[in-house]
């Protein structure tokens, strides 16, 4: 006897589970593989940083983050977003064809821009050092631009594992040709090298895995559609690299190159820390909201609303991530004194102030999902652009009186961004910042007895004479366990509180 069909629902349902069934040790692997070379590149990055910085005097490490600030916006350009529309549809082998020639087009022009620069520091203004350097950085503008593509077809195909596996290669190979060319006296060419030769592996090995090489060919229409979806992409990555760049490039134009490179270090130092709390609250953030949003109504429509999760999220998010900038800030003189040395030592109050930067910009890490699943990712670019304006616009004012003073300009950029984030939230995500900001409560009264104990444990260990290594673990230790015993121990006792009225009443 045949079999009875299923409803189009429960046979949607299984279908769903045998889709997940089948895929998910391919889906798991996929994100742990991405993971993974995510977390190389970070590692990696970090050990150069600080090799660079030890071995580089201020002025040249701050010429290469000057210098390398302005190349970052033309590779941004010679990228153009062709990886994204790549990924965005499925392309047949003639276009292509087409999309590689356009990323080549605009890796030369962009080379050629680059190469007119570095004449034109040599013939007029007699810089030959910084002329060579922008000459090393010119090389690679077109394997860039071209390993744009692909990148994206790596991931259009799927290819997901074999893309992490060529990042982590490049990456090695980088870090391979930088460290040698620091210990051979390159100085700050070793570290041009060193990107350029990832770049190449990366172009060169992602050739040889999809086994294609663009034929040159171009129509006009087909140049108009991508140039067109370029645009865009464009715009949303030159916005983020003047909020990401503008203070390297203001400082090093108005106070000198020394004075640059210890903002640069300053900045590196902070996102080191906020790229471990920043990229799992943004995955975290997709997950649970996605989850949390889909609810049912009496009708029996699906209805997104992911306000209660998000601000339960929130309240967390800056519970945990509150308190590591806030200490790094009270630690920082001894943290840049163990780890780069007393010539950085003028980064040190830097680090201090651009902790409290980060505490005001942590909230902005949810509002693209909040606003994705709500519906309103569109009131998203017009608030990115006003922040970046401000940021920008205070950088100019206040960079000319001194590093410390464009440092704490960038903290009231950061407020004015706090704010914007918290009414987008509030407004169009549905998060409930008045609940977040009484929780907050508990966390500050935890921050001062946090404050007052690494304090004391600082003073505490110089009388001793105490090495600063165990020193600094011991304010850190003792900090972070008096931070989280005071929260626990506060919201039990208001959580008791509210119980016993509640009784009583």
């Amino acid at each position: 006897m045949d079999s009875l069909p299923l409803h189009p629902k429960r046979a949607g349902r299984t279908g769903l589970r045998h889709w997940l069934r089948a895929r998910m040790p391919s889906i798991v692997g996929d994100g742990a593989s991405t993971l993974v070379s995510k977390i190389v590149s970070q590692v990696v990055q970090l050990l150069i940083f600080l090799v660079a910085a030890r071995v580089l005097e201020s002025a040249e490490f701050g010429l290469y983050a000057f210098s390398s600030a302005i190349v970052v916006m033309l590779v941004v350009i010679a990228e153009g977003g062709w990886g994204e529309f790549v990924m965005k549809a499925e392309c047949t082998d003639r276009e292509l064809d087409q999309i590689g020639t356009v990323s080549i087009i605009a890796g030369v022009l962009v080379t050629i821009a680059g190469l007119l620069a570095a004449a034109a520091a040599w013939l007029l203004f007699r810089r030959s050092h910084e002329a060579l350097l922008l000459i090393l950085f010119s090389c690679w503008f077109l394997p860039s631009s071209l390993y744009a593509v692909y990148d994206g077809l790596l991931v259009a195909r799927g290819l997901l594992r074999k893309q992490a596996a060529i990042r982590i290669a490049s990456e090695v190979a980088g870090l391979c040709v930088t460290l040698l060319g620091l210990w051979l006296g390159w100085n700050v060419f070793s570290l041009v090298a060193g990107r350029l030769v990832s770049q190449l592996v990366c172009l060169g090995a992602s050739a040889i895995v999809l086994g294609w090489f663009p034929t040159p060919y171009l129509t006009w229409p087909f140049a108009r559609e991508v140039l067109e979806f370029s645009r865009h992409i464009l715009s949303n990555r030159l916005i983020l690299f003047l909020r990401s760049y503008s203070g390297t490039l203001a400082i090093g134009s108005f106070l000198g190159l020394a004075e640059a490179g210890y903002y640069r270090v300053a900045e590196r130092i902070i996102a080191a820390f906020s790229e471990l709390i920043g990229e799992p609250a943004r995955m975290l953030a997709w997950t649970l909201f996605r989850r949390a949003a889909m609810v049912v109504g009496s009708d029996g429509r699906s209805v997104r609303n992911a306000g209660p999760s998000a601000t339960v999220f929130m309240t967390v998010l800056m519970g945990i991530s509150t308190p590591i900038y806030l200490g790094l800030s009270l630690i920082s003189f001894d943290l840049i004194d163990i780890v780069l040395g007393d010539k950085w030592a003028p980064a040190a109050i830097l680090v201090a102030i651009l902790s409290m930067k980060q505490v005001l910009l942590t909230p902005g890490y949810v509002t693209e999902a909040l606003l994705s699943l709500s519906g309103n990712i569109r009131r998203m670019p017009p608030t990115l652009l006003l922040n970046a304006l401000v940021s920008v616009a205070l950088i100019l004012v206040m960079a000319p009186f001194g590093v410390a003073a464009a440092a704490w300009g960038q903290c009231a950029a950061s407020l004015i961004s706090f704010l914007t984030s918290m009414h987008l939230q509030q407004n169009y995500g549905g998060l409930g910042w008045g609940q977040v900001m009484r929780k907050s409560g508990y966390v500050a009264v935890a921050i001062v007895l946090m404050a007052g104990a690494v304090y004391g444990l600082g003073h505490f260990a110089e009388t001793l004479n105490m090495r600063r290594v165990p020193a600094v673990l011991l304010q850190v230790i003792s900090g972070g366990a008096i931070y989280f015993c005071t929260l626990l121990a506060l919201e039990k006792m208001m959580g008791d509180t509210a119980a016993i009225l509640s009784i009583r009443r």
